[in-house]
């Protein structure tokens, strides 16, 4: 068409509303018209004519040629459209060659005569003024709505034809959760298909990220912030862009997307949340650094478990580091490193695998926080015992009293355990025997330096307990469950046990029973490690003589008459006492306690097996709901594995020493090695044993919650990032949930086998 009127006659002459003619020529930005011929339009307001409440957006395909493709796609406009749009396509396996995105202005700016269009490059626009009769509250809900007319030339990177019907059908539900304000659950949505397409192609990850330049520009137009793109072209380059711009709030109006070779030039006009440019200096800043970062991240989500959830926590990451960062030369050098791939792909792993831990990051002072970035290669040294027990001793020599001392052995106990929980996610879980002893080495650090200080207190107010003999009274530290075997875990507990020498009465100066000062001791030890959450390093006394009725600290004495043919322990206590460990305190008392321990767990009496057999019904009918799998509880469960440990130990433990260590692992090689185990049982009890050990390691690490013990269903999107966890990769031709239901499946039943056979129970499997 030659002139504007020619164009709007042409339109009419087509039959379309002469008010959707108006509101489109009004609206649309005049560089749309210089570009695209009279019939693209009359198509574009055709499309928009079909738009209502129940058709949010149209798509239209034309075939340019071997695997190419023009798609339109026309809707009503929604903040993260785009990004979700792009996602899709990036997901369906294609790429974007080029393409223009444009953006309905505001209904505010009035209704056009069509000889006021089309006016050269380097307009000046007109006034806004009120809008006529075109708009308003009675108009068609396709005039009041903005609108978004995108146009792509699109390549397939797989000879397989795009469907094109399911994109469509995909692309009207995420509008349709963006239409409902669940942004949060559309983009997630995207998310997952976006980063499972890279995975399944060898995409994103482990490729190299190449560097984007963006120029921000506030003088081009007045209604809008220009930002020119350039950068090497990835898989999903737009949707990484329009997401990170989505993430901050950013939303996109136009843009215009040019490939060249390798090269991808993009040019966006973009505002804020309320349609304004972008001109504050520290937005402007924000723009720089953060778009690129994220944009980069976005390609290293193929490492994250749960992609969707580590970007999220990204975001917030640099919601921190702005509010904490003043300069602008500081926030360059602050994104500069977070920007490096061995940085941003460790925390892609981090962030995408627990969210306690990430919320432990975030409590992180800013001072404490951002070392921990800068140094990543620090978190993959492990630390010997000697090493933190010397850094602990040397903080506390730096402080006195009480509740500072308190405060300095919790902190350190906190960076420590978010060191090792950091190790365990960046080491891939490949060891999960090391990252037990880890943690049990640092629960044990901190229970004596506990002692010691709570120990002290006490003695300035009721003097040193003595023997009889005049000599100080001895006190242990006993560890039982997987304190007592090194095998804690992700939100273990620490099941404890206190054991004082003998009863008698401090010298004062305030004199009290040797009971009452123990048990005192024991409530304030107990009071002095603060849990992070509920659950996580907590002590744990329950396994204590007559259990919840029993003083918190018993005698030797107590100890030796509870636990004994004739005492009062059940069946199930006895087994429980082969992981008692004395961790700390004197050294004499230590020796006494285990060897009362051995003199009745490995004693000649047998072990009630139908008493046990019936706790093990009650676990599982209690424990385990309907229909669910309970890691521990189910039969097969690791339980299994260690209650059969255990009553071989007790079965052999009289004549065999080397089999009463309360370690699983080590237990079941001693009993191998004395010939009580055949090497088939041996190899597959130890390794389902390691494999259900380390499946509720990535149960619990999610929210760091022990009771996180029953499998997602199998067909669950939650299953999926169990198995990545794991380690468990995907392919075009490997799905992870499957190989991990397979294993579950195969080391459950040869569990819940082998106890079968060997103590002639008659339970299902």
């Amino acid at each position: 068409m030659s002139t504007p009127i020619d164009l709007f006659s042409f339109l009419q002459a087509s039959g379309l509303d002469e008010p959707l003619i108006r509101d489109h020529f009004a609206r649309m930005p005049e560089g749309y018209f210089l570009r695209y011929p009279a019939e693209a339009v009359r198509d574009h307001i055709a499309m928009i004519a079909r738009l209502d409440t129940g058709n949010l957006v149209e798509v239209r395909t034309e075939a340019l040629g071997i695997r190419e493709w023009r798609v339109t796609v026309v809707g009503f406009d929604y903040m993260a459209e785009m990004s979700i749009i792009s996602g899709l396509m990036a997901a369906g396996g294609l790429s974007i060659v080029d393409g223009d995105v444009f953006t309905y202005r505001e209904a505010t700016v009035a209704v056009a005569q069509p000889e006021t269009l089309r006016r050269p490059m380097g307009f000046h626009r007109r006034p806004r003024r009120t809008p006529t009769s075109a708009t308003g509250p009675n108009a068609p809900v396709s005039l009041n709505r903005r609108k978004i007319v995108d146009l792509f030339h699109v390549r397939a990177v797989t000879p397989q034809p795009p469907d094109w019907t399911l994109f469509e059908q995909e692309l009207e539900n995420a509008i349709r959760f963006l239409s409902m304000d669940r942004v949060e659950e559309a983009r997630t949505r995207i998310n997952l298909r976006v980063v499972d397409y890279l995975r399944q192609t060898g995409q994103g990850g482990t490729q190299p990220l190449f560097p984007i330049h963006i120029a921000i520009d506030n003088t081009v137009t007045p209604d809008a912030t220009l930002l020119r793109i350039e950068g090497q072209d990835t898989p999903a380059f737009l949707y990484a862009l329009s997401t990170a711009l989505a993430l901050r709030g950013i939303n996109i109006v136009r843009i215009h997307i040019e490939t060249q070779g390798e090269d991808v030039r993009d040019t966006l006009e973009v505002t804020d949340r309320t349609g304004h440019p972008i001109s504050d200096p520290g937005r402007i800043a924000e723009l720089r650094f953060v778009i690129a970062l994220i944009k980069q991240f976005t390609h290293l989500l193929t490492q994250a478990p749960n992609p969707a959830q580590a970007l999220d926590h990204f975001n917030h990451l640099i919601d921190q580091v702005l509010a904490n960062v003043r300069s602008e030369r500081e926030l360059e050098a602050t994104f500069r490193h977070l920007e490096k791939q061995r940085v941003a792909g460790a925390m892609a792993r981090l962030f995408g695998t627990s969210d306690f831990l990430w919320e432990d990051f975030l409590r992180m002072q800013h001072k404490n926080l951002f070392p921990v970035l800068q140094d990543i290669d620090a978190v993959g040294i492990r630390k010997s015992r000697e090493r933190m027990a010397a850094e602990l001793r040397a903080r506390l020599t730096r402080v006195s009293g009480y509740e500072r001392r308190k405060g300095m052995i919790n902190r350190y106990k906190d960076r420590e355990m978010f060191r090792i929980d950091m190790r365990e996610i960046l080491s891939d879980q490949e060891n999960f025997r090391v990252f037990s002893q880890q943690l049990t080495d640092l629960a044990e650090i901190v229970l004596n330096a506990v002692f010691e200080v709570c120990d002290e207190e006490l003695k300035k107010k009721y003097g040193q307990p003595v023997r009889a003999d005049g000599a100080p009274c001895g006190f242990c530290l006993c560890a039982l469950g997987k304190c007592g075997g090194r095998e804690m875990g992700w939100a273990s507990d620490i099941e404890m046990m206190f054991v004082y020498e003998e009863q008698g009465v401090t010298p004062g100066p305030h004199r009290v029973e040797h009971s009452e000062y123990f048990e005192r001791l024991a409530r304030v030890i107990c009071d002095t490690v603060v849990a992070r959450r509920a659950g996580i390093f907590e002590i744990d006394l329950r396994l204590r003589p007559y259990g919840d009725k029993g003083a918190l600290a018993s005698s030797l004495e107590m100890f030796v008459r509870y636990f004994n043919e004739q005492g009062g322990a059940l069946p199930y206590e006895r087994q429980a006492l082969i992981k008692l460990r004395v961790i700390g305190g004197d050294e004499t008392l230590g020796r006494k306690i285990e060897a009362s321990r051995d003199a009745f767990v490995f004693s000649a009496v047998p072990l009630d097996l139908t008493a046990l057999a019936r706790l093990r019904e009650r676990q599982n009918d209690e424990l385990v709901g309907p229909g669910a799998i309970n890691v521990k509880y189910s039969y097969g469960g690791v339980i299994d594995i260690e209650y059969y440990v255990q009553e071989l130990q007790i079965l052999y433990g009289k004549n065999a020493s080397a089999v009463r260590s309360p370690n699983t692992l080590d237990a079941l090689a001693a009993l191998y090695q004395i010939g009580r185990l055949s090497e088939t049982d041996y190899r597959m009890l130890s390794e389902a044993y390691t494999f259900l050990r380390r499946l509720i390691n990535a149960l619990r690490i999610v929210r760091g919650n022990a009771k996180d013990l029953v499998l997602p269903e199998r067909d669950s999107q939650a299953f999926r990032f169990l198995a990545r966890r794991l380690g468990y990769r995907e392919s075009p031709d490997h799905d992870p949930s499957e190989s991990l239901w397979h294993d579950i499946r195969r080391y459950m039943e040869q569990a819940a086998q082998t106890h079968r056979t060997r103590f002639g129970s008659d339970r299902p499997a």
